[in-house]
């Protein structure tokens, strides 16, 4: 009995039994049932909604012979035992015959449970003497808890959360009842084939059900035989259960896998964060925001806290983002230890927003990278989400308002989350909006309607003055401006910890043997200049570790002669980086290599990755060759691009800061027109290699796909008309005046010859009509000698882009390209692997990266990203097989939609100005005057402030209005009193 009363026990200390049902439970018994039975039944009877109740009545019989062995054995024990199995079956009839599914799947449980119970008491002489017979109903009681804990757990719920998940949750159950059902059976069979002897018919707990007649075993169990009848049963009981975990286990990681594929949200997250902790090379780094900022810390723990939804700015260069990584792991450490007040269960949740990078800075991405975030750590929940997916989401997530809903889910399943979203400034005003608006709104509703502090929301950003009073209501304070001197001890720590750099090795020299006073002399200088600046204190540093020699060194820290503004810091750090390239051999080359990096960086149309910058630099464009064997390079990656980039995992490079970039394109060392130039003439000349060119031959393909001539052809692809329309409207001014000699002129001009010589015969000749209204920059180079050749590649990207099949939008836009890029990628897949050896010790991965396997449409971001296994490259092609796309290329929907329907009311939410078309009936004249009160999504104009702003409501699907009778929401307060009046006809 010590088992089954542990069993008990620990049921009744489970964590996710509430308490209130606790103290029910125990004290719950067989005549409180089937008290509760006839109330449900005479409800029923009432209003006409009889059910099958008797289909409970053979499980209840089974428990009642569970209860007088039970009661034979430890008259003592039995009443607590069988209370948590009483208790739940009556909170579970209780719970759910208000509805009609609800019960109707809890009876079908019950009832299939229940025939395979057999009459125990008839057996209790064979528990009583033997000693291993306890142990069948420790193993009955086990599989009844476990259906109990399992139905618990869905209608403990909210009521309105259980009814939502319970088909899709229930559904999925299905195989672990009929486990449950099928062990039962084999306890059944085990205890009548073994206990035959002890078996007395004619004992009865006053049952009249009819139980089934027991098989009649051969032979009589003895001692020995005993002992290896239960050896065996304890073994196929064993397997059987872990052969259930494991097919279970298969199951639920494959649905997860299913659901995330689906969702496709940026891998880069995680990476960035680890990054960003990696930064935080002091101990205590940041930890001042939770003593300094009482709010913060009320946000954090009480469970009522006065504001959910905090808005913390500063200005740039503050060190905002790994303040934003101390705030995440301090509330997952609290979330994972049961010290603090924070609910068991809660979950942390988080996105940085990233300007460079557009999968991090949309509306629509970053719900995806929070609900990629949800669905890994709510397994619960994965029927729900496999659902949403199977039966309307598409082959892959493309809206935001399906991302909304299943997040409501994950929202209201949670004790508390925590959700932080770091950068939102580095979004476009659009976007930021509708981030900011939808996290508002839910922190305001569950604040409202379900219960305050059960979401809780930080944004974390420079000054948004008008962003914060748009979307926050009126009277709140949720914003804090942190101060400069909040970050002075962390920057004079981070100083401290870094001068040791400067006793160690470092590149080309060895450390500079600083005296105490010199050490002193830099962290003074450092920390007086940075104020409010971490990115200062990191980027000086990094320049004082560039000085050539200690003489150097002192020099411009006893003459303070450390840059003070960002932009001088980073002109001398470029010098520094320069000097440093120019003490190896050839380093004038070396420099030209650097600046070269560094400009494709800040003006490529979409992150470099470092296979794809060595694909540069071993294309030779004169003799038309790709030689990475002795062009790439092999120095460390910083050696070329210095303390002005972020390395991270897969070979992806990101700028340390917006404004670095934006110094890199206006400092004196690189010519940002001249690297524009050189990156459409680099795709021109690029995409007339002898590999997409006709009758290239499959032996020079295999060959050369080898040797990674086919590295840079993703970039190239897809983006060499964005450069080509760069060079009409930002270069046109460059070409003309600058005084480089027409060298750019010439190198246009020579690019334009190869590309129509290569591919010439794929262009449409005769020029489209509309070319001159949407290439307006094109006859400022009518002059130039080339203008023909580059009319005509204009004129192809014209009619390419104004294609109304998206198919085709998301071609290269040239036949003879679209082919040899498909055909090069199937070389590659078929004959490469990343491990492969190409000449002495490259690897293909080296050359192509990781993921051989590309999505074939130019405008996903999974063409150059790829996936590293073909299932998975060819399940991601089959969600982008929705018939309906968006007329327009926007984040909101870059994948399409499965029916029209979506489409047209995408379009109504976001594009307004296309939804709202002409009348197809003359309109009568009328004077008409402009609007005063303007859109700033859509630029339609209103002259009332009303209308304006439930537009622009309606761009956010935001319902403010709720009908009092059936709750129904809608954009504007008229249109809900207009339905309510529709309520009042039919009740009159």
């Amino acid at each position: 009995m010590e088992a089954l009363r542990a069993a008990a026990e620990e049921f009744a200390s489970w964590d996710l039994l509430k308490t209130q049902h606790k103290d029910t439970f125990k004290c719950t018994r067989l005549k409180d049932v089937q008290n509760e039975i006839g109330l449900i039944q005479s409800q029923q009877l009432a209003t006409r909604t009889m059910m099958n109740l008797r289909r409970v009545e053979r499980f209840l019989k089974g428990m009642e012979h569970l209860e007088a062995v039970l009661v034979t054995l430890s008259p003592h024990d039995a009443p607590m035992i069988m209370a948590y199995i009483w208790g739940p079956i009556r909170y579970l009839l209780k719970t759910t015959h208000t509805t009609e599914k609800g019960m109707d799947n809890v009876l079908d449980v019950y009832e299939q449970l229940g025939c395979h119970l057999i009459p125990l008491y008839q057996y209790t002489d064979f528990f009583q003497s033997v000693p291993q017979g306890e142990e069948c109903l420790y193993h009955i009681y086990q599989e009844i808890i476990t259906f109990h804990r399992i139905a618990y757990r869905l209608f403990s719920l909210p009521n309105k959360l259980w009814q939502r998940l319970h088909r899709t949750k229930w559904t999925a159950l299905r195989e672990t009842f009929r486990h449950l059902a099928d062990s039962l059976a084999s306890h059944g069979q085990f205890i009548q084939n073994n206990g035959w002897s002890h078996r007395k018919a004619g004992a009865t707990v006053h049952d009249d059900i009819q139980w089934l007649s027991p098989r009649i075993p051969m032979g009589t169990m003895t001692g020995n035989s005993a002992e290896a009848e239960f050896d065996y049963y304890r073994r196929t009981l064993n397997e059987s259960r872990s052969n259930f975990e494991v097919q279970e286990e298969d199951r639920v990681r494959n649905m997860k896998e299913r659901v995330l594929n689906w969702v496709q949200a940026s891998s880069k997250t995680q990476a960035l964060h680890k990054t960003f902790q990696c930064m935080r090379i002091c101990p205590g780094t940041g930890r001042w925001i939770f003593k300094r900022y009482s709010k913060v810390n009320d946000w954090i723990q009480l469970e009522q806290p006065p504001e959910s939804l905090l808005w913390l700015s500063s200005n740039r260069g503050f060190g905002k983002t790994v303040l934003a990584s101390v705030i995440i792991d301090e509330l997952r450490d609290l979330c994972h230890t049961t010290r603090h007040s924070i609910p068991k269960g809660s979950k942390v949740y988080y996105f940085y927003c990233q300007k460079e990078d557009p999968d991090s800075c949309t509306y629509l991405n970053v719900l995806k990278g929070i609900l990629h975030q949800m669905i890994d750590n709510t397994s619960y929940l994965l029927p729900f989400f496999n659902d949403k997916v199977v039966s309307g989401g598409g082959p892959a997530l493309a809206e935001a308002d399906l991302a909304k809903i299943i997040m409501g889910a994950v929202l209201e399943f949670n004790p508390r989350q925590y959700i932080l979203i770091d950068g939102l400034d580095e979004c476009e005003k659009v976007e930021a909006t509708q981030i900011a608006r939808f996290f508002v709104k839910q922190a305001e509703r569950f604040d409202s309607e379900i219960k305050q502090g059960r979401m809780r929301v930080m944004f974390i950003s420079q000054p948004m003055p008008e962003l914060v009073r748009d979307e926050l209501t009126q009277g709140d304070d949720p914003c804090i401006a942190l101060k400069p001197t909040d970050i002075a001890e962390d920057i004079r720590a981070y100083v401290k910890k870094r001068v040791i750099e400067f006793s160690t090795p470092r590149g080309t020299r060895n450390g500079f043997n600083l005296e105490d006073t010199d050490v002193a002399q830099i962290e003074g200088i450092i920390c007086s200049r940075s104020e409010d600046m971490f990115l200062y204190a990191h980027l000086a540093i990094e320049y004082l570790l560039q000085q050539p020699d200690k003489g150097e060194l002192r020099e411009k820290i006893r003459g303070q002669m450390i840059p003070e503004k960002l932009e001088e810091i980073y002109e001398q750090l470029i010098g520094a980086m320069k000097s440093e390239l120019f003490r190896l051999s050839d380093g004038e080359k070396q420099w030209q290599k650097s600046k070269l990096l560094l400009g494709w960086l800040a003006c490529a149309k979409r992150p470099l990755q470092w296979h794809e910058m060595q694909a540069i630099l071993s294309y030779n464009p004169i003799n038309q060759t790709v030689d990475f064997d002795n062009r790439m390079l092999r120095q460390y990656i910083r050696t070329y691009l210095g303390s002005l980039v972020h390395i991270l995992d897969g070979g992806h490079i990101r700028i340390i800061h917006p404004t670095a970039r934006l110094y890199i394109i206006q400092n004196s060392h690189i010519n940002q027109q001249a690297v524009k130039c050189d990156l459409g003439i680099l795709c021109l000349r690029y995409l007339c290699l002898p590999c997409f060119s006709r009758n290239y031959d499959e032996r020079s393909r295999k060959r050369e796909a080898k040797l990674g001539w086919f590295s840079f052809q993703d970039y190239a692809c897809s983006q060499w008309y964005t450069h080509i329309h760069t060079i009409l409207v930002d270069c046109c001014n460059f070409l003309l005046f600058e005084d480089h000699d027409k060298e750019y002129q010439t190198k246009l001009g020579l690019a334009l010859d190869l590309f129509i010589q290569t591919h010439g015969h794929d262009l449409e000749q005769t020029l489209h009509p509309g070319l001159g209204q949407s290439f307006v920059e094109l006859a400022y180079f009518a002059e130039f000698p080339f203008f023909d050749n580059l009319r005509l590649v204009c004129n192809q990207i014209y009619i390419h882009q104004e294609s109304v099949d998206e198919t085709m939008r998301n071609l290269v836009g040239i036949p003879q390209i679209d082919n040899a890029l498909q055909q090069n990628r199937t070389t590659i897949e078929n004959n490469l692997k990343p491990s492969d050896k190409v000449f002495s010790g490259d690897t293909v991965e080296e050359y192509y990266g990781s993921n051989l396997f590309k999505c074939k449409r130019t405008l996903c971001r999974y063409f150059y990203l790829g996936y590293d296994d073909k299932k998975d490259r060819d399940e991601h092609d089959k969600r982008h097989e929705r018939p309906y796309a968006c007329p327009v290329n926007c984040s909101s929907a870059p994948i399409g939609f499965s029916t029209n329907a979506s489409r047209e009311r995408h379009v109504r939410l976001y594009h307004t100005e296309l939804h709202d078309g002409p009348s197809i009936f003359r309109g009568l004249s009328r004077k008409s005057t402009p609007g005063g009160f303007t859109c700033y999504i859509c630029k339609r104009q209103f002259t009332r402030k009303i209308n304006l702003k439930g537009h622009e409501r309606s761009h956010f699907d935001d319902r403010p209005y709720a009908c009092s009778s059936c709750g129904k929401k809608f954009v504007r307060l008229n249109d809900c009193r207009r339905h309510e009046k529709n309520h009042r006809r039919k009740g009159a």
